[in-house]
């Protein structure tokens, strides 16, 4: 297996950047998963995603930090494992305007819920279905 082909991690990265929505799996208290689709920034090898703090998923998070994420596509899959956190303050006016570019919308500016952003780090990334020569199926 090959790790971090730079052709093939161009691409995954640049499919990171321009899909608008990714589906978080995280746990529940009593060991249910909930899926949620939501929008995401990709940005310096961390995905960034923003919450309210009233939503399931945030509970989650606060008793277990591991998370699934994955991309829509079914045929062209990209799996990404890691562990959540609540962002810095110092990434928030960034990614803020990230997400205003990306989505026109800014988590800072809506009152429509107590946001959070959420800074996940990959542990794991897998992909397939994207290069029939590709070797393996983990990234990272």
């Amino acid at each position: 297996m090959k790790r971090r082909d730079p052709a093939r991690w161009r691409a995954v990265e640049a499919r990171l950047g321009r899909e608008p929505t990714v589906w978080v799996s995280t746990v529940r208290a009593d060991g249910r998963p909930h899926l949620a689709p939501v929008w995401f920034i990709w940005l310096d090898e961390k995905l960034y995603v923003a919450t309210g703090t009233e939503t399931q998923k945030f509970a989650n998070l606060y008793n277990n930090q591991k998370i699934a994420v994955s991309l829509p596509d079914t045929t062209a899959v990209v799996i990404i494992e890691g562990e959540a956190h609540v962002a810095g303050r110092e990434m928030v006016d960034t990614l803020g305007d990230y997400f205003f570019h990306k989505y026109e919308w800014d988590f800072r500016y809506d009152d429509s819920a107590d946001w959070r952003l959420i800074e996940i780090t990959p542990e794991k990334i897998l992909a397939w279905g994207d290069d029939p020569d590709a070797d393996g199926i983990r990234l990272l």
